[in-house]
């Protein structure tokens, strides 16, 4: 086995599991944005004082953020495959649309450009879809333990067990292989 090829690695990269530094900048992003807006809910509803809870809120938060970060690239690992598969043929048809009358390209490098575009449209596709698929499934959850499930438990620890619990939940459920 030799050097791989710039296609192959190309390829490889289009499959692997890891996310780009600006595709985790936004999953952090996103997941601190959702893990303080339950702190308001606790703060107007349960009556918590900022300055009395301060530890616990920011406990809530750095916990509750970095599980759900966790489980949006999870899930994007796992939405990526599918949207290419169910895109592909799209990708392929406007790729041919743009270059078939080029008589510049070969076969191959339209079959790369393909390959390059779907792997964009995958990529984004599965990022927005993630985020989207992870938020809606915290705050549901959240929202049904917070107020249903814990509702007679102290504020504090009701906090903390709706927020941490229902994030790693989520992120339980995004280890999923299918």
């Amino acid at each position: 086995m030799g050097k791989l090829t710039k296609e192959e690695e190309t390829l490889l990269s289009s499959y692997s599991a890891t996310s780009s530094t600006k595709g985790t900048l936004f999953f952090y992003f996103n997941a601190l944005v959702i893990s303080l807006a339950p702190l308001y809910l606790f703060y107007g509803v349960h009556q918590l004082e900022i300055y009395d809870s301060l530890a616990v809120f920011v406990l809530s938060a750095g916990g509750t953020a970095y599980l759900l970060q966790y489980a949006c690239k999870n899930q994007k690992r796992l939405l990526k495959h599918q949207i290419v598969m169910k895109r592909g043929p799209a990708v392929e048809r406007e790729i041919n649309e743009r270059y078939g009358n080029d008589k510049k390209l070969t076969i191959k490098d339209r079959e790369n450009r393909a390959l390059i575009r779907k792997n964009e449209v995958a990529d984004s596709e599965s990022t927005y879809l993630s985020i989207f698929y992870t938020n809606t499934l915290f705050l549901t959850i959240m929202l049904i333990n917070a107020f249903f499930l814990l509702a007679n438990l102290a504020p504090v620890f009701n906090l903390l067990i709706s927020t941490i619990g229902s994030a790693g939940l989520v992120a339980f459920l995004s280890t999923a292989k299918n």
